[in-house]
């Protein structure tokens, strides 16, 4: 431990100095001298001293006076007071004032170097406790900074902040929820859930992330509140020991996009009935003309007159299927599910396909086990989610190829599938694909024609089932479409 200390000595008597050096030095110690507290005191200024040995009565300067500068200006080195044997009421005095500690001339030699020992060992402490009092203040300062920025973070946000702890009570939110959830004022926190916003659907979502115990989780679901709507996303936070400690809920406003999109669908099903019925009715005509009831047509009159047809039904099944995904959107599709044997609904649509398979060089299949149990369908909605799969199988391979529909069952779901050898779909657009309008872009597809409707009206058919719709698919190589629905009960 002596490796690398000094020790000062300050005493008038040579012979002291002397001695006390010699003692030190054998004990590893580097030891400096001064004669009197003024040279000590100049000496500090100069070197670095762990510990002053300083005698009591000095000329020019005695300890009381080195004391009274030294706690000032160098309150870290510790000063052992050196006093005869009829100066204790001094000594005490000075340790009154800030030493550390006394020996009493003649002294020996172990108390000494025991005192030194514990001087430095204090000095040391003492150090030690500062550098963990500063890291600590900065810690706390950070830890402040921290906490204001969060604050100011979290007041700031435009979405709403929920935050609950383990039994589902509210411990924070921020204004921007309080606005979006009509509270005012705020009860005190922590508060139960539902004081703050009303919802089965969304308990249910945190009581499950808080059970799940799951780092990577978030529940997305929208929630209505009167005439606002929110898209909110759900997460839980976990403590020190891994062990959930709350959730966390975000709440986006998309009542302005609701609204817009209400106002669409409105314009959209407006247009669509009022263009439906005179298209309908020029279509009629065009079919009492085609066949011969209004006078005989010559072959170009039949070939303008039938093109002008076609292009009529086209943009029937347009009106027609903007018609069907508005309902389904609004909830107004209305189903009439019932068991249903889905082997043979996709016989007789297969069948339907065959022709215009043979047409593109396509080997239209059918694999479907005998013993498939039913499901619980609407035939009609299974019927439109089949045709479009089936008819985009064979649209989108120009090349030929194999279009395989076939069908197996699970324990609560029957699992249908539509695969081809098509052009296949880039991965950045399947999760486009069953957006309203939305067409694959590839070369080989443009002499396709259709709306852009179907795959969103599949989405939107197996939803209302409870069902579920999954792609798979490789560029070059095909696409495999699987749709998932329940079976009917026992």
């Amino acid at each position: 431990m002596a490796e690398g200390y000094t020790v000062l000595v300050v005493d008038d008597e040579k012979v002291i100095r002397d001695g006390c050096t010699l003692i030190l030095k054998s004990e590893g110690y580097r030891v400096a001298t001064a004669e009197n507290g003024r040279e000590a005191l100049e000496l500090l200024e100069r070197e670095p001293v762990n510990v002053v040995l300083c005698d009591l009565k000095m000329p020019v300067m005695g300890a009381l006076e080195v004391l009274e500068h030294a706690t000032a200006r160098f309150p870290d080195i510790p000063v052992i007071i050196i006093t005869g044997h009829g100066t204790v009421d001094d000594a005490v005095e000075c340790m009154k004032r800030g030493a550390y500690d006394f020996v009493t001339k003649p002294f020996r030699i172990d108390p000494l170097i025991l005192c030194i020992k514990r001087a430095l060992e204090k000095q040391l402490l003492e150090r030690q406790t500062r550098r963990l009092q500063e890291e600590q203040a900065r810690n706390l300062y950070t830890l402040a900074m921290e906490q204001s920025r969060m604050h100011t973070i979290v007041n700031c946000m435009a979405d709403g902040l929920l935050v609950t702890n383990r039994n589902l009570e509210v411990v924070l939110c921020n204004p921007s929820f309080l606005r979006l959830a009509g509270t005012n004022p705020p009860p005190p926190l922590p508060a139960p859930l539902a004081t703050y916003i009303h919802d089965p659907g969304l308990q249910e979502a945190l009581e499950d992330l808080l059970t799940a115990q799951e780092p990577d989780r978030c529940v997305y679901q929208e929630i209505r509140q009167g005439r606002a709507h929110f898209r909110a996303m759900s997460a839980p936070f976990f403590g020190p020991d891994h062990q959930v400690l709350g959730t966390v809920t975000v709440f986006h406003d998309v009542t302005y996009f609701k609204e817009l999109d209400e106002v669409k669908t409105f314009f959209v099903n407006m247009v669509s009935h009022e263009l439906r019925s005179p298209l309908s009715a020029i279509k009629m005509q065009h079919s009492v003309i085609l066949d011969g009831l209004a006078g005989d047509l010559t072959l170009k009159q039949r070939e303008l007159l039938t093109r002008a047809h076609d292009k009529i039904q086209g943009l029937l099944d347009l009106i027609n299927e903007l018609l069907d995904v508005a309902r389904i959107e609004a909830g107004h599709r209305q189903l009439e599910p019932a068991p249903l044997e889905l082997g043979s609904v996709l016989q007789e649509i297969v069948d339907l396909f065959q022709t215009k398979a043979q047409e593109q060089n396509i080997l239209l299949t059918l694999a479907v086990p005998a013993d498939l149990p039913p499901i619980l369908a609407d035939r009609r909605g299974v019927e439109e989610v089949f045709t479009n799969l089936i008819s985009n199988a064979i649209n989108y391979s120009p090349d030929g190829g194999e279009v395989v529909v076939s069908a197996h069952s699970h324990p609560d779901r029957l699992e249908v599938r539509v695969k081809d050898q098509g052009i296949g779909i880039e991965p950045d657009e399947i999760p486009k694909i069953f957006d309203k309008f939305y067409r694959v872009k590839h070369p080989k597809s443009r002499q396709v024609i259709g709306t852009g409707l179907g795959l969103a009206l599949v989405r939107g058919i197996v939803d209302l089932h409870r069902g579920a719709v999954e792609v798979e698919s490789q560029v070059g190589e095909g696409s495999t479409f699987k749709v998932f629905l329940p079976l009917a009960p026992l």
